[in-house]
């Protein structure tokens, strides 16, 4: 069970800094850890573990779910994401998405994941299923839209679409058909 739910909050709040100068926080933790270290008293341990990470949501963190990016941020994202959209069937690297954003690779995977929850990669397979659920649509044959889409092949399309909608991109073609 996430800690979030044992404290009775919705969402696990974010932090905006990495280094807290909070004694009394950092002396819950102490006790925290040589609890658990100790590995006696069970109870006191998991009361000693909502309070330490109550204290330190409550104090310090930014409230639930992702922070709002930077306005610098969602540009450079945006132009990511831009030429994702259109060149998502090509070959397109981590290389020459960080040259775009002026970022490291590192950096740029920072930035999806923070922004949007996903690395490049996962947001890619994304657009590419998308790009093949069109495709099935219009009744153009799997492998031509495994293709089309980007994939390198229909297994690649059919693992990727399986994983993400749980049904084949036979049945979705099949049910595009009949309505």
């Amino acid at each position: 069970m996430p800690i979030g739910c044992s404290l009775g909050i919705e969402a696990t709040p974010y932090f905006m800094q990495n280094m807290l100068g909070d004694a009394d926080l950092i002396a819950r933790f102490y006790r925290l850890h040589c609890a658990l270290e100790t590995g006696r008293d069970e109870l006191h341990a998991d009361e000693l573990a909502i309070g330490a990470f109550s204290t330190l949501f409550r104090r310090h963190g930014n409230g639930g779910g992702r922070p709002e990016p930077a306005p610098q941020s969602r540009a450079t994202l945006g132009r990511v994401i831009e030429l994702m959209h259109a060149r998502y069937s090509g070959n397109l690297g981590l290389d020459e998405l960080a040259h775009v954003a002026g970022l490291t690779k590192f950096q740029l995977i920072g930035l999806f994941k923070r922004c949007i929850g996903l690395t490049p990669h996962a947001y890619l397979v994304h657009i590419r299923l998308n790009a093949a659920c069109r495709l099935l649509k219009r009744g153009v044959p799997l492998a031509e839209s495994a293709l089309g889409a980007g994939f390198c092949d229909q297994s690649a399309l059919t693992k990727h679409f399986k994983r993400c909608y749980g049904i084949t991109p036979h049945q979705f073609a099949s049910a595009a058909k009949t309505g």
